[in-house]
């Protein structure tokens, strides 16, 4: 069974979401360098997702709506800010990297060639800087788990 594939508006939805974990995070977070970092991400995602509605208004694009793959995105992230407020930095950590993934996965797959040219274009264009952000999280996962 194939799972579900995320619209360029699904995309642009799970970036706003995931602002709102870094913001909280950052809040429950005891260690300078990890406030930083998500910080640093949160802006990041905001940068992202405001290049996505420019290009979407610069090109006229209407959003598409949302289906299957944000309900799972969301369904996956069911609790995870609970886990963000636990203030136990690894558990923090391991939270966000997993969102992280699954919002890479999401982009990477935008870029396939069964997806509209636009998305394609667009999921192409971030997806550098998707993936840095959760490279950055499983480095620092790695580090605060040794």
């Amino acid at each position: 069974m194939d799972r579900p594939s995320a619209s360029l508006t699904e995309l642009l939805e799970a970036l706003i979401d995931g602002m709102g974990y870094f913001d909280l995070a950052a809040e429950h977070s005891r260690q300078a360098a990890c406030i930083q970092l998500f910080h640093q991400i949160r802006r990041l995602k905001a940068d992202i997702a405001t290049g996505l509605i420019a290009d979407l208004c610069v090109a006229d694009l209407q959003p598409e709506g949302t289906g299957s793959w944000l309900a799972t995105y969301r369904q996956a992230c069911a609790g995870l800010s609970d886990r963000l407020a636990s203030g136990l930095e690894p558990e923090i950590i391991a939270a966000l990297e997993a969102q992280e993934t699954r919002l890479a996965r999401a982009f990477r797959d935008a870029v396939g060639r069964d997806r509209p040219p636009h998305l394609r274009e667009l999921a192409a264009t971030y997806l550098p800087e998707v993936e840095q952000a959760r490279d950055c999280l499983h480095a620092l996962h790695r580090h605060v788990a040794h």
